[in-house]
């Protein structure tokens, strides 16, 4: 079985729609209305940019009473949605999107450029013609045998939609290439979505302080703020501060302490020397005292990085070295990074 290549300008996609020439196919498709307003301006911001989105599949069908053809949507269901949506001027887009210049704008508000950007954008589109529907189903169960087991990551960023999984994307799109300089994150890392990690265990600590994160911790943290994510300004403002602090006094220089779960305990030291405690939950009896006791050390920076490369640090540094190196998601191990961090860069910022 064949499917063909059949792109099609977004212009000529809305009409055939608006006129039922390309209809949902609810037997593979979700009900209408599971994309928040969010996903759908990010989406139609990405075209209006020119990137590339993900292929839509068609089935032709046809009746023969009427010898007229009919298109079924059978992957892309929300992608079309959010196209009708803006062609036909019943959508706005938000006024939280990374483009100042597009942000609650409306077809109807876009110049002559931006209006030929979108009409004009071409569709791929893979399209499925003279088989079994049957044939259809098992092309898709072939197609999805053969994709790579979604992470954690992915998993989330598929399954929530709401104001803190957008919260998140906009924080990697924000500082990406930083993390990717500074050797923090790979390219690798980015397509499977690792880079949202590094802040989602940031704002963990935040929120909840520093417990031991497992999967079922984050995605309660996603699904806690899906439908309003009202400290977004505040938290954006923080990392914002943390980072350009970051790119002053470090900026990858110190190499191992780029290390994607050392670096979210790191910025969460940078950002509690910038703003006291007000970010982060009050510490407990104990972690006070072993903060004050990790105080007297006379810490460095660069001491803790050559740490991480001793075969035998400093008795002083062991510590430190056993917290960045087993068991980091749990806890303690996270508090005890935070704290050495912190010490540091009291000493030298």
């Amino acid at each position: 079985m064949k499917a063909n290549a059949s792109p099609m300008s977004v212009a000529d996609y809305c009409e055939a729609m608006e006129k039922d020439r390309i209809v949902v196919n609810h037997e593979y498709q979700r009900e209408e209305g599971v994309w928040t307003p969010y996903a759908r301006s990010y989406f139609i911001e990405s075209i209006l940019l020119g990137y590339p989105i993900p292929k839509l599949f068609l089935y032709t069908k046809f009746d023969l009473k009427t010898r007229k053809s009919i298109k079924e949507i059978v992957d892309g269901q929300q992608r079309s949605h959010a196209l009708l949506l803006f062609y036909k001027n019943k959508m706005k887009l938000s006024k939280n999107i990374p483009t100042i210049q597009l942000r609650e704008k409306r077809y109807r508000d876009l110049d002559d450029d931006e209006q030929e950007a979108f009409l004009s954008y071409s569709l791929s589109i893979d399209e499925f013609s003279g088989v079994p529907e049957d044939d259809i189903r098992e092309s898709f169960a072939r197609m999805n045998a053969n994709n790579i087991s979604l992470n954690a990551e992915e998993l989330l960023n598929a399954k929530y939609q709401g104001e803190f999984k957008w919260f998140i994307i906009d924080l990697t799109r924000l500082y990406r290439e930083d993390l990717i300089k500074a050797g923090v994150l790979s390219r690798r890392d980015v397509v499977r979505m690792a880079d949202t990690r590094i802040f989602s265990d940031l704002i963990s600590i935040f929120e909840d302080g520093f417990i031991t994160t497992k999967p079922t911790n984050i995605e309660a943290l996603y699904k806690r703020h899906d439908r309003e994510f009202g400290q977004a300004m505040e938290y954006g403002r923080v990392v914002a501060a943390a980072f350009a602090a970051w790119r002053e006094f470090d900026g990858g220089s110190y190499e191992r302490l780029a290390r994607k779960h050392i670096f979210y305990t790191y910025l969460a030291a940078v950002i509690s020397k910038q703003n006291g405690n007000n970010l982060i939950p009050d510490l407990s009896e104990k972690q006070q005292g072993e903060l004050a006791r990790i105080r007297t050390m006379g810490l460095t920076l660069s001491a803790l990085n050559q740490s991480l490369a001793q075969e035998a640090p400093d008795a002083d540094l062991v510590e430190f070295v056993n917290a960045c190196s087993a068991k980091t998601n749990v806890g303690d191990q996270k508090f005890l990074r935070f704290a050495y961090l912190l010490a540091a860069l009291e000493n030298e910022i």
